[in-house]
């Protein structure tokens, strides 16, 4: 999962279209309260701000539950709880298939006592995600709160199963097995959650109880004598990521992409250096400078900033792909292939990766295995012209027509609105070296539904080939020579020959379709 910080180079440069104007919430979207922002500082009253702001310019709902939920996160953080629950609802209305929104409201609403709700979001969040062990501790703390010790032992056993020295699943089950009065039990529990944690010295105030059920006076004396205030919490990164958004280097990074959102590319990487000058270590400070730079004309500071990252980070995909995007730009095909090859290897999902390699091995002549990525590519990102283009130009290329025929089909269908997929699939069926591939009829209704909406000489051809096909020489010929008269408006003359060549094939009449 690419969190925010980890922004692709792709998705950056497409914001650069996002103007201020507001154009109205997705239906189910609730209201946010407007909290006071009196008594805190300055800096961080202005980032709220802008955050909330950011929501009005975005228009697309991935977006939108985006910004959603980074507002939530930001009024969790500053403890405007019932600003941030809003926030998170709408995010998960938005992304209902984005466990972390779910999370954030669960624990949100633990934290408010809301217990119900915890646990319907923690339950919503743990779907798509089963595999969260803070989620399942969480649930089995919300549980235990709502009186349901019997559910919150079964989740806790099933973590325990997994991972044996888990401290949190060990108080938990010694907390459970204390009310219970089974005193042994609970010891035993509760010394392995304190030899795993002792930090945690909470817990030698029920290991007390403990082993004061079990007769043990002088250990329930010990333990009580250590109790303290600190418990023991799961190992959370998305709860240790709220405490980060207080410190330096979050806080820039934060106000970056805001400033990023709104066009004030100089303004983002001011604060994107900000947050590289707080914590040199940091990745995503890196990923978000380099993408900010570019958009200052920056290209050596951005393929710095990318380099920077992948030698602290050499498995992360963003920084590879963004280096590549750079690379291949500057005419360095051999070494964005390599970060391309890279960045499918650790992100095999990445749709826009392989397609970019796919066109970089393309350029280098290795077309076989630019197929291979075109192909990964468009059922990866179905609804992107490229990927289908490139994967049947190849087979055009190869002699595989039918094949071409065949993603040309499955394109069309996934975008009947694209011209240059349903001028390809018209052209290959009036033309088709192979004519048992042909279809006169349907190349013509696809040639004449592409030339209604773009009519250059290409397009006049093709309902010319389509035509001939249907062994309809004369209207060929008609349509042939109006393809002419406009390749020698458009130009270059030498396109002329070849087509009155094809003219004079269409006059000799019958049969006159295209190869024959």
């Amino acid at each position: 999962m690419k969190t925010l910080s980890l922004l692709s180079l792709l998705s950056l440069l497409s914001l650069q279209s996002l103007t201020a104007q507001t154009t109205g919430q997705p239906p189910g979207v609730q209201p946010i309260p407007a909290p006071s922002l009196e008594g805190l500082e300055p800096e961080v009253a202005a980032q709220l701000r802008d955050a909330r702001a950011l929501i009005d310019v975005l228009t697309a709902p991935a977006e939108v539950a985006e910004a959603y939920g980074e507002l939530g996160r930001l009024y969790h953080t500053y403890s405007l709880s019932e600003a941030a629950a809003a926030a998170y609802a709408n995010a998960a209305l938005l992304a209902p298939k984005d466990f972390r929104w779910h999370y954030y409201a669960g624990y949100l609403a633990q934290a408010m006592g809301r217990s119900a709700e915890a646990e319907v979001s923690y339950e919503k969040a743990l779907e798509l995600q089963p595999g969260f062990v803070p989620g399942w501790i969480h649930l089995a703390e919300v549980l235990l709160a709502g009186n349901h010790p019997d559910d919150a032992e079964r989740i806790l056993k099933q973590v325990l199963g997994s991972d044996p020295r888990n401290a949190a699943a060990r108080a938990g089950l010694g907390e459970i097995a204390l009310s219970r009065r089974q005193f042994r039990e609970a010891a035993e529990h509760l010394e392995a959650a304190l030899a795993a944690a002792p930090e945690a010295d909470r817990l030698h105030h029920p290991l007390a109880l403990a082993y004061r059920g079990l007769g043990d006076m002088e250990r329930a004396r010990d333990h009580l004598a250590k109790a303290g205030r600190v418990g023991v919490r799961p190992a959370d990164p998305l709860i240790e990521e709220l405490a980060q958004l207080r410190q330096g280097e979050m806080a820039h990074l934060l106000r970056g992409r805001v400033a990023f959102r709104f066009g004030r590319f100089a303004d983002a990487a001011a604060e994107f250096r900000k947050a590289v000058e707080a914590r040199p270590a940091s990745v995503p400070a890196r990923i978000n400078l380099g993408a900010a730079l570019v958009q200052t004309g920056d290209r050596r500071g951005a393929v710095e900033q990318f380099q920077e990252a992948l030698k602290l980070a050499p498995d992360n995909g963003t920084a590879h792909y963004n280096l590549a995007l750079l690379l291949a730009q500057d005419g360095y095909e051999a070494d964005a292939v390599k970060h391309l090859e890279e960045a499918v290897r650790i992100e095999p999902r990445d749709g826009a990766a392989h397609l970019e390699l796919a066109q970089a091995l393309e350029r280098t002549g290795k077309s076989a295995m630019a197929l291979i990525h075109y192909e990964k590519a468009a059922g990866l990102l179905p609804q992107d012209e490229r990927a289908w283009m490139g994967e049947a130009n190849l087979l055009v290329g190869s002699q595989r027509f039918r094949e071409a025929r065949d993603v040309l089909e499955t394109a069309q269908g996934n975008l009947p609105g694209s011209g240059r997929i349903v001028h390809g699939l018209a052209r290959l069926l009036a033309a088709a070296p192979d004519p048992a591939l042909r279809d006169g009829k349907r190349a013509l209704e696809l040639a004449l539904q592409v030339h209604a909406a773009r009519g250059t000489a290409t397009h006049i051809e093709t309902v010319a080939l389509a035509l001939a096909e249907s062994g309809r020489c004369d209207e060929a010929a008609e349509w042939q020579g109006k393809a002419i008269e406009a390749a020698r408006q458009e130009g270059p003359p030498e396109r002329v020959p070849p087509m009155e060549k094809e003219l004079a094939r269409y006059t000799a009449g019958a049969p006159c379709r295209p190869g024959g």
